[in-house]
């Protein structure tokens, strides 16, 4: 008689512990007769494995390799992961534009609809709310679904959620304070010195009820947008990310990962570049307002990018529905594996496996206690995900409010300040990528040494943040200012420095009291050199609009359009004549004295926005910031390595699951909210809006600075302490698999 097994299912009572924990089925093979035949154990091995164990513990074949349901024909041949390095790649460019855009137009949605900062940094939570109270479960089952078509689904609900996004243009327009701007052009006198007070602000009483539904629907359609594209930023970092790391060696991963993340890296740039493009615009590309982009009420058309961005995300969505649940080279990968296994230690060693790896069938839903148990007693685990927490916490507030100090520190526009956040992002975390990727993949550096690396980065982020703490401008004097700052309802700092000369404040202050000027923040260059609060506290009593007209040719067609645009040019501004001739702390030339008793004609003029302001402090800026994005690039390799390594293969996608919903319960939501808290606490002057405040006009630039850059620097001096602990854990973290670890490691 031959020997025979016989293959019979095992079922672990619920919440038992071990390989055979929650109802989970292992497969046992049973040898009976083997010693009548003296088969002997080597032959027992070879026949422990068997075509319906594979099948059993890898998932049956039959379609799941398959392109579009495809066996044969040029989409099979598409089935590798090449292919799908290139597509999720793609649709990771395309939905982490929708973020990045998304905090490049925040100050922009902050004018238009009149929001603080705590308002709408609360907006930016809602990518986070799927990942807090929803990553854990969908990470489970999609993990053990058919994960590109899980990855698909989120991608769709990115596209709708720039529906969304971009839907409360269409609903309320570009809003009365796009229209006042625009409205300006006819001779209304509005906002000059009239001799009368000008009173509050006229859309109060009914039209403040409006204004408040607009706030409140803004808030609402773009939460939910951010709750959508949050899905698919779950979807990306779980099942995406595991199922190209099934799909290839375990060594080659991290130039994968590389390759994916800096193509990722992309999607910010293009962002931003899209976002620069769009803010260049007014908000209704068909009028053309009489400010330069600069200006502080300048309304850019935020609303566009949506669109690029859906249209982009809608195509990807269709193309990642084409993929198969399983890559064939993942399962013959697997399949040897098990043989090799199987040969050398038996269906013992075939039944540990089994209980280790993905499995091929669905898993009861109370299984997810047993991993939730393994992660949570996982201490290399608990340590990553603390140290990434502190991590992304600094990270998040920081660029969430950058675009704002760029443009308040440095007088840019907000597409200004897009441009060169990209340009200076771009370079240097594409380095940061690709330097430590190919290093892990080609050199295979010691844990130890990985984790001493990660160390010396927090230092060197540490460091960074500080000294960008100290890179600082001259303060630009906006004449006017202290006037309304001591009228206001705000108190003023102890180390509030005046913007108006002594000398100067009596004679600007009773020239203002008789032109009845409003608190209204819309800042006049006065003859190119002085900045005043407003053209009426310049003491400007009329204006005039210069039309010009340029003509553009397109090479396409040979045609040329011609291109009106108007610029506002405010006259006899009688205080800024006054102030000219009084002040001794401005010096004064031939061409900008003015006699008091000057004719009208002769008094100077004044155009809207800041006068020319350069500081050469912000290339200094710039470099520190390159040198930011590197090192914060450089580290994202190793943690997402220790993420796959540190974990059972079966608690992979529950791993990050995890790890996204406490990054999202302890970094992403609540980072926003308190930077925008403390950089609230450092505005000077509010704008007052139907008895309510709306958003911040003017900052106290150095508190803005220094709770901008303090903040990360102490949370990167935390990180510090956790990447120590872990360096005394290094043995039990292997970076390239159990088998297949480096030569330096064995």
């Amino acid at each position: 008689m031959s020997p025979t097994s016989e293959l019979k299912y095992l079922s672990a009572p619920a919440g038992g512990g071990g390989e055979g924990e929650g109802s989970r089925r292992v497969l046992v093979a049973e040898e009976k007769v083997m010693q009548e035949e003296g088969g002997g154990e080597d032959e027992g091995r070879e026949e422990a494995l068997t075509e319906e164990l594979i099948q059993d513990i890898l998932g049956p074949e039959d379609d799941t390799q398959c392109v579009g349901g495809a066996r044969d024909g040029a989409l099979q041949r598409l089935a590798t992961p090449m292919t799908y390095l290139v597509l999720s790649s793609a649709a990771s460019l395309v939905q982490g534009m929708f973020y990045t855009f998304a905090n490049a137009t925040l100050s922009t949605i902050e004018r238009r609809f009149r929001l603080p900062s705590k308002v709408s940094a609360f907006i930016t939570t809602g990518n986070d709310l799927v990942q807090l109270f929803f990553g854990i479960p969908l990470a489970y089952v999609a993990g053990r679904g058919h994960r590109p078509r899980w990855l698909a689904l989120s991608m769709l609900g990115a596209t709708v959620a720039c529906l969304l996004a971009t839907s409360p243009h269409f609903i309320f327009g570009p809003g009365d304070a796009a229209a006042a701007v625009t409205q300006d052009l006819t001779p209304s006198g509005k906002g000059l010195c009239m001799g009368q007070e000008s009173g509050g602000n006229s859309s109060c009483g009914a039209e403040g009820v409006a204004i408040n539904t607009e706030q409140y629907t803004v808030v609402f359609l773009h939460l939910l947008a951010q709750v959508l594209a949050g899905l698919a930023s779950l979807m990306y970092y779980t099942v995406g990310h595991t199922y190209l790391d099934d799909a290839v060696r375990k060594d080659k991963v991290p130039l994968f990962l590389a390759i994916s993340g800096c193509v990722r890296i992309l999607g910010p740039v293009c962002a931003y570049s899209l976002a620069s493009w769009c803010l260049s615009m007014w908000v209704d590309p068909s009028q053309e307002p009489p400010l330069p982009p600069r200006h502080p009420r300048w309304i850019g058309a935020w609303w566009i990018g949506y669109l690029v961005i859906g249209t982009c995300l809608g195509v990807e969505a269709w193309l990642l529905a084409l993929l198969p649940k399983t890559l064939p080279g993942t399962r013959r990968r697997a399949v040897r594996e098990l043989r090799q296994v199987a040969s050398k230690g038996g269906v013992r060693a075939v039944q540990k496996l089994a209980a280790t790896v993905r499995p091929g069938n669905h898993s009861p839903i109370r299984d997810l206690l047993g991993g939730l148990r393994r992660l949570v007693r996982n201490k290399v685990y608990m340590l990553v995900v603390v140290n990434q927490s502190l991590f992304w916490f600094a990270f998040i507030g920081y660029i969430t409010f950058k675009p704002k100090f760029l443009e308040h520190q440095f007088k840019m526009s907000a597409a200004r300040a897009n441009q060169y956040i990209a340009a200076a992002a771009t370079a240097a975390t594409l380095a940061g990528w690709l330097m430590t990727g190919a290093t892990l993949s080609l050199i295979k550096p010691r844990s130890r040494t990985v984790l001493i690396f990660m160390a010396c980065l927090s230092i060197i982020n540490c460091v960074l943040h500080l000294s960008m703490v100290n890179v600082s401008c001259d303060r630009e004097v906006i004449l006017g200012m202290d006037t309304v700052l001591r009228g206001g309802a705000t108190s003023l700092p102890l180390s509030h420095e005046p913007s108006t000369p002594p000398d100067a404040e009596g004679s600007l202050g009773e020239c203002v009291a008789a032109c009845g000027c409003t608190p209204k923040f819309s800042p006049v260059c006065v003859d190119g050199r002085d900045t005043y609060y407003s053209a009426c506290y310049a003491g400007c009593s009329s204006f005039t609009t210069l039309f010009t007209s340029i003509a553009t040719s397109n090479s396409s067609s040979g045609n040329s359009t011609i291109v009106r645009t108007s610029k506002k040019v405010y006259e006899r501004c009688s205080c800024a004549a006054e102030i000219m001739n009084s002040s001794r702390l401005i010096p004064q030339s031939v061409s900008s004295s003015v006699p008091p008793s000057a004719p009208p004609s002769a008094l100077p003029s004044a155009v809207d926005g800041y006068c020319s302001y350069e500081c050469p402090a912000f290339y200094m800026y710039l470099a520190l910031t390159v040198l930011t994005k590197m090192t914060l690039a450089a580290s994202r390799v190793p943690v997402n390595i220790m993420l796959f390594r540190c974990v059972e293969p079966r608690d992979k996608d529950l791993g990050l699951g995890v790890f996204n919903s406490v990054l999202a319960l302890c970094a992403f939501i609540p980072a926003p909210v308190v930077f925008g808290w403390a950089i609230d606490a450092a505005c000077r002057l509010w704008e007052e809006s139907c008895g309510g405040r709306g958003s911040c006009w003017l900052y106290d630039i150095d508190a803005f600075r220094k709770t901008l850059h303090g903040i990360p620097a102490g949370l990167m001096a935390l990180c510090l302490l956790t990447e120590l602990i872990l360096i005394f854990l290094h043995k039990s973290i292997h970076l390239y698999g159990p088998a297949e670890k480096a030569p330096k490691d064995r």
